[in-house]
């Protein structure tokens, strides 16, 4: 499967577009993004699909990074990131369905326990 791959400022620019106002820690994200995986990553070889490709199949991460959008009382939008230690060798490209269908609507919750509208996964990435 082919995967558009644009620079992580790219995608960003888009986000504070969607999101007016939105302060966005570009410096906590890899350099590039994939639009049809949704993953952030680094790459310094001039095929960046099949550098892509070996990053979502690598077993060794010690932890799986998910960002999100959410909305405060006030209703200013913000980054928020969670991480989820790799308990084995589990690979991004099996850790990212296993997030949004298990672990994905406890985040919900956790968001909602601290005042915080969770508005929108922004991508996936690792440690």
């Amino acid at each position: 499967m082919s995967s558009k791959v644009v620079s992580a400022h790219s995608y960003v620019e888009v986000l504070k577009q969607k999101y007016v106002g939105f302060d966005f820690p570009a410096y906590k994200l890899k350099e590039w993004f994939s639009e049809t995986h949704q993953v952030f990553f680094d790459c310094n070889e001039p095929d960046k699909e099949a550098c892509l490709q070996a990053i979502l199949k690598k077993t060794d991460f010690s932890a799986f990074i998910i960002f999100f959008v959410v909305r405060d009382q006030s209703g200013a939008f913000k980054l928020m990131d969670a991480s989820f230690k790799n308990l084995g060798t589990e690979t991004l490209e099996r850790f990212i369905p296993r997030f949004h269908s298990q672990l994905e609507s406890m985040t919900h919750l956790g968001f909602q326990t601290v005042g915080l509208e969770y508005v929108e996964c922004i991508g996936h990435s690792y440690q």
